[in-house]
């Protein structure tokens, strides 16, 4: 008797032999069912793991060029650091270059007192000559005055005033082609103090149509000595010439950019005339004029130790640079003010007020 089993698929009863057969068959069906899943998973897998591949080339090539662009604008800012870096030396270098050949032989070998002492003598020795040297030695002073302000302010005009108004030099300050304001220098050398001076250069200011008047004199009057402001007159020690028109020509082209009305002017220039009277101001210009001084006495030491000696000025000239820095940014701070609040720095001395005190626009 054989034996019967289910048919798996319709439930049907089937022999045995039959059964084995279906089941045979069920089973290959489902090993090819599995091996088309497992080769269509393989290949999805495949599909997948190209794409990640492929995404992970386009990365690797984005990041080469992120490295390449960082690599390169690294390079650019080590070039860029590096021509600072030269232009600076270039600039320090020129510097010394012009203290080597024109200070050291003029007038900042020795300290801003011994060289006022030395000027009074030679004024006397003029005076005692008579009228002709005496003319002589002015014409000196004024082209040394000269050619130190035209250096110094290679974009400004300068013109000498003689015959035409007392001040020998006329200083036109130049801001971008156009006239930002007129600084009237008188550097003739004086045997003794007289206000008189101050007179007559407020009058030659007025009929030069300059905005400041500046006389420079080793000739001051009892209790003043090096700086300070008469009628509206900067009196000033000549070593100190320079650096004055720099502080005045700065604040001429400041106001021209900012358009001062005629009040405005006024007020800022009466600010500015207290700051640079006051022991603050005093303080910082003769810190630089003896810093500018040591930096010469360390060049004569060059010749004994030249690598210690270049590495000693350049600190020197940096804090001559930060020092008149300072000054700028207390210059700059009077300017910009657009309140009438008192300026900050230390203050010394009277601050004048003419009322004939007149500032063109």
């Amino acid at each position: 008797m054989s034996t019967t089993e289910r048919c798996p698929w319709c439930g049907s009863t089937i022999t045995h032999a039959k059964f084995l057969q279906i089941q045979d068959a069920i089973r290959k069906d489902e090993q090819l069912k599995l091996a088309a899943a497992e080769k269509a998973i393989k290949e999805r897998l495949s599909k997948e793991l190209l794409v990640q591949q492929q995404r992970l080339v386009k990365e690797r090539e984005a990041l080469a060029a992120e490295r390449a662009k960082i690599t390169k604008a690294v390079e650019a800012a080590k070039q860029e650091a590096e021509k600072v870096r030269r232009k600076e030396l270039a600039e320090v270098r020129q510097i010394l270059q012009k203290d080597r050949d024109t200070a050291l032989v003029k007038k900042e070998s020795e300290f801003a007192r011994e060289r006022e002492k030395l000027q009074k003598k030679i004024v006397e020795m003029s005076r005692r000559v008579g009228k002709a040297g005496g003319e002589s030695l002015s014409e000196g002073g004024e082209i040394d005055l000269y050619d130190d302000l035209r250096e110094a302010f290679p974009d400004d005009q300068l013109a000498r005033t003689k015959g035409k108004s007392g001040g020998t030099l006329l200083h036109d300050v130049r801001y971008k082609g156009k006239s930002a304001g007129k600084i009237l220098i008188d550097a003739r050398p004086k045997a003794a103090w007289q206000h008189a001076f101050v007179s007559k250069l407020r009058q030659d200011q007025s009929e030069a149509g300059a905005d400041h008047a500046v006389l420079a004199t080793t000739a001051f009057p009892a209790g003043k000595r090096e700086l300070f402001v008469d009628s509206g007159v900067v009196v000033v020690a000549p070593a100190r010439v320079r650096a004055m028109v720099e502080v005045l020509r700065k604040t001429l082209i400041a106001m021209h950019v900012a358009k001062l009305t005629d009040a405005e002017r006024a007020d800022k220039l009466s600010r500015l005339f207290k700051f640079i009277t006051s022991s603050g101001f005093k303080r910082k210009l003769a810190e630089a004029s003896d810093l500018a001084s040591e930096a010469l006495e360390i060049d004569v030491e060059e010749k004994r130790a030249h690598d210690h000696v270049w590495k000693k000025r350049g600190t020197v000239l940096t804090r001559i640079k930060h020092v008149l820095r300072d000054i700028d940014t207390d210059v700059s701070a009077i300017v910009e003010a657009r309140d009438a609040a008192a300026p900050g720095p230390e203050t010394g001395g009277a601050v004048l007020r003419p009322a004939a005190f007149r500032v063109k626009s």
